[in-house]
């Protein structure tokens, strides 16, 4: 009997671990989205919680990334601020991937098929959720061999 409840108290902390590392990840994503909309470079880099040489960036590389990501999401988001899907994927280097739909058409080939932006987070080992580990601007054109998640996956804006 002592077993089962300490095997149940282990699966309750577990998920309440989880729960917390999601509302960290949701609220630092939409914190992000927030310098975006303002075009906030500075508020922006506060929020990168890793050493940018360890990502391949400089300040000024930074900046002209953080800035293009403006430019796009100026150009595809109109209104409400996009969701955000914590996924259970991780990288290559072990951080949670997290993805936020700008863009779904159904456009002719050649035209753009998807955008989003794909936010990194950790590795929980060594950089807490409160920050983003990296970014990145992902474009799928109809005509490119690169495919994005099929819908099922990841729903369309």
């Amino acid at each position: 009997m002592f077993a089962a409840m300490l095997a149940v108290g282990c699966i309750s902390s577990e998920r309440q671990k989880e729960n917390s590392d999601q509302q960290d990840i949701k609220a630092t994503s939409q914190a992000v989205l927030a310098t975006i909309e303002k075009k906030d470079v500075k508020g922006f880099r506060a929020l990168v919680g890793v050493p940018l040489d360890q990502i391949g960036q400089t300040e000024v590389t930074l900046t002209r990334k953080f800035e293009r990501i403006c430019d796009v999401y100026a150009e595809y988001i109109k209104g409400e601020r996009p969701p955000v899907y914590i996924t259970d994927s991780v990288s290559t280097f072990n951080k949670r991937v997290v993805f936020v739909p700008l863009y779904s058409g159904k456009g002719l080939k050649g035209e753009v098929g998807q955008v989003r932006l794909m936010l990194l987070f950790g590795p929980k080992t060594h950089y807490k959720y409160d920050k983003i580990s990296d970014i990145a601007l992902q474009i799928f054109n109809h005509n490119a061999n690169d495919l994005p998640l099929p819908d099922s996956e990841l729903p369309a804006p």
